[in-house]
């Protein structure tokens, strides 16, 4: 999982990552929670440098359940599907 240009702040168990971390992607879009096998796992939030905030529990890198707290999210989403979108808003580097 670990992205060129990506920081890792956080402990390795056998070469992965695990443990409570934080990951900082290129975008600044930032990962502070729970990791296991090098994965998001457990409770864990994105902040996204908007100033956006997504709060969710993880299952082997995919959402299982989420709360948001956004002015741009205005519903509770329970979708896998949203996992889709988190990685495309943090993967999309700004225009300019």
């Amino acid at each position: 999982m670990e992205y060129t240009g990506s920081e890792y702040i956080g402990e390795y168990v056998n070469g992965r990552m695990e443990g409570n971390a934080k990951y900082i992607l290129p975008t600044e879009t930032r990962y502070v929670g729970e990791m296991k096998d090098g994965m998001f796992h457990g409770e864990g939030t994105l902040y996204f440098p908007s100033g956006s905030r997504y709060d969710a529990i993880w299952e082997k890198g995919l959402v299982v359940k989420v709360s948001l707290n956004s002015p741009i999210w205005t519903r509770l989403e329970k979708s896998l599907r949203a996992i889709m979108i988190v990685e495309m808003a943090s993967i999309t580097r700004p225009q300019g």
